[in-house]
């Protein structure tokens, strides 16, 4: 009624809630948002409720109308101070309205606690490792090994589920109780193998700030403590990682690129970030003389996309390292009669540019040449 009311203020039609004095429809009409969202951070920091509550709370005790809460929720969503859940995240794309049950998070985030943190992986090419979120918004249709085990240890119900990244809050005290236990047998920390550590938000066109900013804070504390640090996104890498007084010049950033084709990216990872703007941010940290590297697996058969290896190549030739392996647990790739005969092929073709622009390479186990000697890629040199 309050919002349909303000259409047709003549001066006549007034509003009279539980603050005085009495005000008119065309003073509502004319708040500002800022105004709205300084009450919505004030009135929620720090506290996260769903939208049809905030209304409830605010539509009778505010001069604010539904429409307007709506709008400084979004601007504040925009501007990183909030963070709205929304479900379902989307309806056959990325839902950009907040609805009733949405919940909404106002200078926080969705988190969950851990035990424990630091491990030893079974990666082949890995050491140590730490996942301080759970869940993955890239929405990943490889389909994504993570989100299979996820919801076979009955962690999600589904893929919508999967989409809504979690934060590890206490991520940093564990740290703090790890790092002393496990520090003589660390070779190197890897972020991350069941999650990103730079998650692209594809709705905001940014990294998610409040995982970016956790990232930055673990990747500072093992490096303060002497441990070397590699890590691999299919978000944007920060300008702040070339800060070499803040971050060790050791560590080693890695993007994941399986092709440069659009439709693919739509159809297989839909919501990371585009592939342009993550190798450009990449090839910012090369050129401030950090280690760079590159994961072109898992790599599609021709059936799911056709490409020439070597464009892919090119494009990325300014990296330090490259890691090649091949799709797996995909039925459209083994639908593909010449599997063996294509990946044996591009493990040929990889292995001849590498050699040839001076690039270190491991191709991982069940692809052809795949090599044992290589799987200590990133163990730092004595």
């Amino acid at each position: 009624m309050k919002s349909s009311f303000a259409k047709y203020s003549y001066g006549k039609v007034e509003w009279l809630g539980f603050n005085s004095p009495q005000m008119s429809l065309a003073d509502i009409m004319g708040i500002k948002i800022k105004e709205i969202k300084n009450h919505l951070l004030k009135k929620y920091d720090h506290r996260s409720l769903d939208y049809l509550r905030i209304v409830t709370e605010n539509i009778d005790a505010t001069p604010y109308l539904e429409s307007q809460l709506k709008e400084a929720i979004k601007e504040l969503e925009k501007e990183g101070v909030a963070y709205v859940e929304r479900f379902p995240k989307m309806i056959q794309r990325l839902r950009t309205g907040v609805d009733s049950n949405d919940i909404i998070y106002f200078n926080s985030f969705p988190s969950i606690e851990r035990k424990s943190l630091l491990y030893e992986t079974k990666v082949e090419y890995g050491n140590f490792t730490i996942n301080h979120v759970f869940g993955w918004s890239h929405g990943c249709k490889y389909p994504c090994y993570a989100f299979m085990m996820a919801k076979s240890y009955g962690r999600i119900k589904n893929y919508d589920d999967w989409i809504h990244p979690c934060i590890v809050t206490n991520a940093l005290e564990l740290l703090d109780k790890e790092i002393p236990k496990y520090k003589d047998e660390i070779d190197f920390v890897h972020l991350s193998f069941t999650t990103d550590p730079f998650m692209f938000d594809s709705l905001n066109k940014r990294a998610f700030l409040n995982i970016k900013n956790l990232t930055l804070r673990i990747i500072e504390k093992l490096n303060f403590n002497d441990i070397k640090v590699t890590t691999l996104t299919k978000g944007i890498y920060p300008e702040e990682l070339a800060d070499k007084k803040r971050f060790n010049i050791d560590n080693e950033y890695g993007i994941t690129l399986v092709s440069l084709g659009e439709k693919f990216k739509r159809d297989y990872e839909p919501f990371s970030a585009p592939f342009e703007e993550r190798i450009n941010a990449l090839e910012f940290l090369h050129k401030k003389g950090l280690k760079t590297w590159v994961s072109i697996e898992p790599y599609p058969t021709p059936n799911m996309v056709k490409q020439d290896i070597n464009e892919l190549l090119k494009r990325v030739s300014f990296v330090d390292k490259v890691i090649f392996g091949r799709i797996n647990y995909n039925g459209e790739s083994l639908k593909f009669e010449n599997n063996e005969a294509f990946y044996k092929d591009c493990s040929e073709k990889v292995m001849e540019f590498c050699k040839k622009n001076n690039i270190k390479l491991h191709i991982k186990t069940g692809t052809p040449y795949s090599g044992y000697k290589t799987k200590d890629l990133f163990k730092p040199e004595k």
